[in-house]
């Protein structure tokens, strides 16, 4: 199946739910997002339990991190492995910058959403876009399952697990079916 226009949204929304809460999430996002459940978790808890209930998830907890949110953890073993170098020179490619790794879950959900609307505002370049598209998904879709797996089960009653919950449920569209 070929991304849509609205995928592109869905793609940018998932990115900034699946980044460190700066403020709480816009309602858009979730209404983008949550189709299938209507328990966002604790979207509406206060900002610093959101930010030390991603802390605990994604950055530092004792005596490990429970949802390492790179696919070269779940793919190589390793932190910033040969993905995480394939995926930077591909984003390289299209002058796409970020000051995460290029194999966190939210830094991948927003390069599919930038080469999801390039399909549509440059169709002349489909061609040459659409392979890159493919790889991103087939990345995200050989660690992601694993991942919300992971978030789901540390995070029952919580944001981040609904979040998953929801990713899991194939409301998340790809370029090859539904789901992660």
């Amino acid at each position: 199946m070929m991304a849509r226009p609205a995928d592109a949204e869905i793609f940018m929304a998932l990115s900034r739910l699946f980044s460190y809460p700066g403020h709480l999430p816009d309602d858009r996002d979730l209404d983008r997002v949550f189709v299938q459940q209507k328990d966002t978790g604790q979207a509406r808890a206060s900002l610093t339990t959101l930010q030390n209930r991603y802390v605990s998830l994604f950055i530092n907890y004792l005596p490990e991190v429970p949802c390492v949110p790179y696919g070269s953890w779940y793919l190589e073993g390793i932190l910033m492995g040969p993905s995480t170098v394939q995926l930077s020179n591909l984003y390289r490619e299209y002058g796409f910058q970020t000051q995460e790794p290029a194999d966190h879950i939210a830094v991948e959900l927003e390069f599919l959403g930038i080469l999801s609307t390039l399909i549509h505002q440059t169709p002349q370049a489909r061609d040459t876009i659409r392979p890159d598209l493919d790889l991103v998904t087939s990345h995200l879709n050989a660690w992601a399952p694993d991942f919300l797996e992971r978030v789901a089960s540390w995070d029952t009653d919580g944001f981040y697990g609904a979040l998953a919950r929801e990713c899991r449920l194939g409301g998340i569209p790809t370029t090859g079916g539904t789901g992660f």
